[in-house]
């Protein structure tokens, strides 16, 4: 798993797509800074996201023309030698896998950074809520325990009539300041409580696993679909099927939609990423403003060692007027002591002023470590290294991966509509042997005709013969062809008149 360092470091990846220019819908330079309150920073956005979209429709326009020009075109010549072919698609479609894996890589980095912010949001909103914890029990130890007892104790004075009226005022002073520190240190922590209160993330926790889940589902349907297409080119290829061609076909114009689609969204996304990776913490106080103070952001956003935690003075000043309502307690309670009165009483509500005081020291001693910044800081940190260090990659993969699948996909459909007509002919023509005009027209008139017979010389129409060329034809098929130099050839085909030198050649034999 990915270890981030103690401080953060924009990537290089980062650097680059920071640098890529950012231009508004009318083509006019805008300010790369990060913020999505900017009108033409989104169109920026909206322009590389566009991109790949305008590639998409003039790809689509190309198929038009394409597809207008095949549809009009007459093949005169049957192609019959598609092996060259065959290995040319096998081959891209085995890259269009190798790509749509690196996808699927992509795609699992990109949910495991997300999930890496997730967990950094959870591990901060655990230490704001045992801050709140801390604070709570501050105030119920001061509304239970000190208020009470600080109250019994008068009560046991003031019913005393042994008291002084000096002695009782002694007394009336020391559990009056007493409760005044106790009160100003409660006052004091909820100012804390105030101020932690407004920090709330559990609903971007929530909204973040909830856009992990769908669009890691999405993605994983997209990829798997081009998966699927992959495997139905290369079965069609390997059996020949015209129908599986026309099928890919169909719905690799489809899947070029997705693809590009696809690359669209990553990219904008990506670059604006890769801003905010550039410098984020101008964001997270513009974004934390409103709720809090801006020294209090900053403090926990930058975590500069030098600058004093804005908490520390409420925490010591906390700290001291614990010691000194402790130490106007036991001044109350030696003068009480030297009285003879119901010291059960008396020792019930001091032991339960101590026990209050105690219980707010006690909170307030981890309360001074979980205010430091150190903590929270931290996982700021590892928030922004899930974002730029595991996510940004993931998404890069995913625009490395549609962008080459709809490339690879594209040249597949140029290649599969041009292929279907010659692959699979032995699954859709009539394989019965030949006739004999049929071979004469496809295959030639040198090629042996079917039955090891061959035509002789006058076979074959020649000038005015070319009249009777079906007929004679017709009547070959049902009757043999006579033997060579044989009368009986034109006895039986009257119409056809032998050469001039025929009659000559025949005496002589």
């Amino acid at each position: 798993m990915y270890r981030p360092a103690k401080e953060y470091e924009a990537p290089w990846w980062a650097t680059i797509l920071h640098s890529f220019p950012h231009l508004d819908l009318t083509f006019q330079t805008v300010n790369s800074s990060f913020n999505l309150d900017d009108p033409k920073y989104k169109e920026s956005l909206m322009f590389w996201a566009a991109a790949p979209v305008i590639w998409l429709l003039v790809t689509l326009v190309v198929f038009l023309m394409y597809f207008c020009y095949r549809c009009c075109q007459h093949d005169t010549e049957k192609q019959r030698n598609v092996v060259c072919l065959k290995w040319t698609m096998a081959i891209l479609t085995l890259l269009c896998c190798g790509a749509v894996g690196v996808g699927l890589y992509g795609n699992e980095e990109a949910n495991k950074g997300i999930m890496y912010l997730s967990e950094s949001a959870n591990d901060a909103m655990e230490t704001i809520a045992q801050i709140k914890s801390k604070t709570v029990a501050m105030q119920t130890a001061f509304n239970t325990s000190i208020t009470h007892g600080i109250n019994g104790i008068r009560v046991v004075y003031r019913s005393n009539s042994e008291l002084s009226w000096n002695q009782k005022s002694d007394l009336h002073t020391f559990t009056d300041r007493s409760l005044q520190y106790a009160r100003d240190i409660f006052d004091s922590i909820n100012k804390i409580n105030l101020k932690v209160r407004r920090v709330d993330l559990s609903s971007l926790v929530h909204d973040l696993k909830d856009y992990s889940f769908y669009r890691r589902l999405g993605m994983l349907m997209v990829l798997g679909w081009l998966m699927l297409l992959c495997l139905i080119l290369l079965v069609g290829i390997g059996s020949s099927s015209k129908c599986t061609l026309l099928l890919f076909c169909a719905f690799g114009i489809f899947s070029l939609v997705l693809c590009w689609m696809s690359t669209g969204l990553h990219l904008g996304a990506s670059i604006g990423i890769g801003d905010f990776c550039m410098a984020p913490n101008p964001f997270f106080e513009e974004l934390a403003s409103g709720q809090v103070e801006s020294d209090f952001v900053q403090y926990y956003v930058r975590c500069d060692h030098s600058v004093l935690n804005p908490f520390r003075s409420t925490i010591n000043g906390a700290s001291d007027k614990i010691h000194q309502s402790n130490k106007s307690l036991n001044d109350a309670l030696s003068i009480l002591n030297k009285n003879s009165m119901n010291k059960t009483e008396l020792n019930h509500n001091a032991l339960l002023v101590s026990r209050g005081l105690e219980d707010m020291l006690t909170a307030l001693m981890p309360l001074n470590a979980l205010v430091d910044c150190t903590n929270l800081h931290k996982d700021y940190i590892d928030s922004l290294h899930g974002i730029c260090y595991i996510a940004l990659p993931g998404i890069l993969y995913l625009i490395l991966s549609a962008a080459e699948t709809g490339l690879i996909f594209s040249i597949l459909v140029v290649l599969a509509s041009k292929a279907w007509k010659s692959v699979g002919s032995n699954l859709f023509e009539d394989s019965s042997p030949k006739s004999y005009l049929d071979a004469e027209e496809d295959d030639g008139p040198f090629i042996p005709r079917p039955g090891g017979s061959s035509p002789n010389y006058y076979s074959y129409p020649r000038g005015r013969q070319a009249a009777a060329r079906e007929t004679i034809h017709a009547q070959r098929r049902s009757t043999p062809p006579p033997a060579y130099n044989s009368n009986e050839f034109y006895r039986q085909y009257g119409d056809v008149n032998p050469p001039d030198d025929y009659c000559g050649r025949e005496s002589n034999a």
